[in-house]
């Protein structure tokens, strides 16, 4: 008698954690989960997005990434038309939340209908990554013109690799993954974003000594490396201009470390920078430095103007 009430309890709970899974991967990949972007390694520039991938995510938004993977609707690949490169990081990228036609890219080359835009921002790249990027990714290299289109942040982060963020490299697989993506998905983000199981390595508890902060010789060294591939590019008769993007509470980039970066690109390159300052509503930003839809079609006319002159 023992037994079988054990047995009807186990079975009851069984039966109970896949009625929780199943809702939960109902819900999860109504959000849009499930269906997450790859990536690929790379021992130069860090990583990059697998090309060939058109997938559905967040707020019903389309992520379509081309055959060299660039986010894009355009083919980049043996076209006969001039070329403009935006290379970046999650804010060139557009995010997951905003759909293909309305990221600054694709709003850019609606109304430049000349040109072909490829998008090469990348989620959590630093000015290395896209100065590498730019110098070893030979699928970019017939551009005519180059925007790098960066954050003061990108400039402390050194050279970022896969292993640091929590995107998949190759398609998820597993018995639990095909039969629960979205779960998976969450998962996968949780344990990165809260360090499970790494929760002592990662405790940032140093007792009484405070580490080195080395962030303006990171952002120094960045801007370096950014004039020094600039002028590679230029070289070669590329136009190339930088837009500096804000942080949604520093429009005016007051930060002590922003207004090092805003001043130097001003020096460096006049007319060919272009600084996000007129980014000052909070309508503008989906959180503290992506865009909403909105955001992306204001930098997208202030872009065209800029391109135009």
């Amino acid at each position: 008698m023992l037994k079988k009430k054990i047995g009807l309890l186990i079975t009851s709970f069984g039966l109970s954690l896949i009625v929780l899974l199943v809702t939960g991967e109902c819900i999860l990949a109504n959000v849009g989960l499930g269906d997450p972007v790859i990536y690929y390694s790379d021992s130069a520039f860090g990583y990059s997005l697998e090309p060939n991938q058109k997938v559905e995510r967040l707020r019903g938004s389309t992520v379509t990434i081309n055959e060299s993977g660039l986010r894009s609707l355009q083919s980049w690949e043996n076209i006969d038309q001039d070329k403009v490169l935006f290379l970046g990081d999650s804010v060139t990228y557009g995010g997951s939340y905003i759909t293909d036609d309305d990221i600054f890219t694709s709003l850019i080359c609606k109304e430049i209908t000349d040109y072909v835009c490829g998008n090469a921002g990348v989620n959590g790249y630093g000015v290395l990554n896209m100065v590498m990027r730019s110098r070893f990714d030979t699928k970019l290299d017939d551009a005519d013109i180059v925007v790098f289109t960066v954050v003061p942040g990108d400039f402390r982060r050194g050279l970022t690799t896969i292993n640091h963020l929590p995107y998949f490299v190759g398609s998820p697989s597993g018995l639990f993954v095909n039969l629960f993506p979205a779960i998976s998905e969450t998962v996968n983000f949780a344990s990165y974003r809260f360090h499970i199981g790494k929760s002592i390595s990662k405790s940032n508890n140093h007792e009484a000594w405070n580490p080195p902060d080395h962030s303006r010789q990171s952002a120094e060294f960045a801007l370096e490396m950014l004039d020094v591939e600039i002028k590679r590019l230029q070289s070669q008769g590329k136009e190339v201009f930088v837009f500096l993007s804000p942080q949604k509470n520093d429009p005016n980039f007051k930060d002590e470390l922003a207004k090092i970066i805003d001043d130097t690109l001003m020096l460096n390159y006049g007319k060919y920078y272009m600084r996000g300052d007129f980014l000052n509503r909070d309508e503008y930003f989906y959180d503290s430095v992506h865009y909403e839809t909105l955001g992306h079609a204001e930098v997208a006319n202030k872009m065209i103007e800029m391109l135009s002159r």
